[in-house]
């Protein structure tokens, strides 16, 4: 049995996704009504719209970041704005801070957040050394070097905007695409000690050089990050108790695993040899089970040497590696220059400089931890005041009006098939009513699942005809005329009304002619034409 009930496009479940969509401010009601409609175009409508179904439609029209999205369908309407930035999805997570790319609400800009986590907002301790990070990084500009903007406070959430690198870390470089050349790997080294030398002249140890902090660029230029957290000195996770390890157990120099504020150039020219075996061979340079064994064997074991496991690698290049790596510092270049002095003078090597450029280099979603978008919103959820223009919006009860659905015109969406004719759906029986796929309003349409589906209504004069849902467009005027088109006409109704009465008069004659035939004394009727254009009637 055929019901006429309205049945809604949308459900409440997928209402009540607008209204957290329009109250966390990301996408207006009319973009989300131009989602709708292309979806219905696509096929999609009644029971099988879903929130899910929408967030897809809103994410495959790049209103919605995939991040954005996962949180809004898991009942979230806040943290998606900080400051002047609107945050798209998380880069990075750390002790000292969460990264997310960002975009600025005015200038469009893309930049990467530092937000200082919740829990260490409320350590005046914690406060005082983010602060002195920015500070730091501040002091640092150079090519390779991740350079940082602006220090910033909103609701109570301190963060700091830096220089987005589209790209991805060296770690994740070598996974995805495999260990690099003798070229590609002396281009990325040169390129991270010039950012040392600039760092070490201005007294600025970085404490954690690794693969995972050194970013390359899409057009092959590395980018050397967390520089303002090596400044202070401080462990990643915030924690400033006394010999406290501040580096990474796979690539930190003996001297640091020690005593971290004993770090200094040399340290990180260690680890700067390090990070060179993993490019080469894929590899730390020590293994172990455990961080204790580890750090173990950075104080006590051989340094391995690259040639046992690249043949390929110029012996060099092994032995410079191998020199950066000695347990003693004072065995070590002694400093970044000298460091950067040798690497250009590598035999067969001076013209490596822009073999990065030749490497495949994906964007910098880092999989993992976009995937978990849990782990990146405590920090920014549940604390700090609305956003009043969200507050406001979301206080009164909001109805979806989905009645006046945008044109199809703007949506690029066909009006009919190839074939079809204007004011005809493909399919339809000739003289039938056109189809009317789109739009919500009362009355039933076509069955879905055996249901009578609503027919749309559109708010247009009722004169106006439909070919699939659109408006056809209207008749074209006539065209204008020039003046010899008017003059020719004006000849030819002349010609036309002559040749009217000339037929009048003859018929008339004859009838006279008929009923005065005896009488031949009686006046005769002439017609003439003057010039083909008058009629003149004579009497004798």
């Amino acid at each position: 049995m055929t019901t006429n009930a309205t049945e809604p496009i949308l459900d409440d479940a997928t209402k009540e996704f607008v209204r957290r969509v329009i109250h966390a401010e990301l996408v207006s009601i009319n973009e989300i009504k131009k989602v709708v409609v292309s979806l219905m175009a696509d096929g999609v409508r009644g029971n099988l719209f879903s929130p899910e179904r929408l967030a897809e439609g809103l994410v495959g029209a790049d209103l919605l970041t995939r991040w954005q999205s996962r949180k809004l369908l898991s009942g979230k309407s806040r943290g998606f704005h900080l400051g002047n930035y609107r945050l798209l999805r998380p880069l990075g997570k750390g002790g000292m801070g969460v990264v997310f790319l960002a975009k600025h609400e005015v200038m469009s800009r893309q930049m990467a957040l530092k937000i200082l986590p919740a829990e260490a907002s409320r350590d005046p301790r914690r406060i005082a050394r983010f602060k002195e990070e920015a500070r730091a990084s501040a002091k640092l500009e150079h090519a390779n070097i991740v350079q940082a903007f602006d220090f910033s406070e909103s609701d109570g959430k301190l963060f700091i905007v830096m220089e987005y690198i589209e790209g991805h870390d060296l770690h994740r470089a070598v996974a995805k695409d495999g260990v690099m050349s003798a070229a590609e790997s002396l281009d990325a080294m040169i390129q991270t000690t010039e950012a040392l030398v600039h760092a070490h002249q201005r007294g600025i140890i970085h404490r954690d050089i690794k693969p995972s902090n050194l970013m390359l660029r899409s057009d092959g230029v590395i980018k050397v990050s967390d520089m303002g957290l090596a400044r202070i000195g401080y462990s990643a996770d915030g924690n400033d108790t006394p010999n406290r390890l501040t580096g990474t157990a796979d690539f930190i120099a003996p001297e640091q695993a020690v005593n971290s504020q004993s770090a200094d150039a040399r340290s990180d020219i260690y680890s700067l040899g390090c990070t060179w075996y993993f490019l080469l061979t894929g590899k730390t340079p020590y293994t172990g089970t455990s961080v204790a064994q580890r750090l173990a064997k950075h104080q006590t074991a051989k340094v391995p040497l690259v040639k046992e496991l690249r043949s390929d690698c110029p012996p060099s290049i092994s032995a410079l590696i191998q020199r950066m790596m000695s347990k003693r510092a004072e065995d070590r270049p002694a400093s970044a220059a000298e460091l950067l002095s040798q690497m250009k003078r590598l035999s067969g090597f001076s013209d490596s400089r822009g073999e990065l450029a030749n490497r495949p280099v994906g964007d910098s979603t880092n999989t993992a931890f976009a995937d978990d978008s849990s782990s990146f919103t405590a920090s920014i959820d549940d604390s700090g005041p609305l956003r009043e223009a969200g507050a406001s919006m979301y206080a009164e009860p909001m109805e979806i009006d989905f009645d006046r659905l945008p044109p199809m015109e703007a949506l690029g969406v066909p009006v009919s098939g190839p074939g079809s004719s204007p004011g005809s759906s493909p399919g339809a029986a000739p003289g039938s009513a056109p189809a009317v796929p789109l739009g919500l309003a009362s009355g039933s349409g076509p069955a879905v699942n055996g249901q009578a589906m609503p027919q749309p209504q559109f708010q247009t004069p009722t004169s106006a005809t439909f070919a699939g849902g659109m408006p056809n467009a209207p008749a074209a005027p006539p065209a204008r005329q020039t003046r010899s088109q008017d003059a020719q006409q004006n000849i030819l109704l002349g010609i036309g009304l002559a040749v009217a009465v000339l037929a009048l008069v003859v018929v008339v004659g004859v009838t006279v002619y008929q009923l005065t035939r005896e009488e031949k004394s009686r006046t005769q009727l002439k017609s003439t034409e003057g010039n083909g254009r008058q009629v003149i009637v004579v009497e004798n």
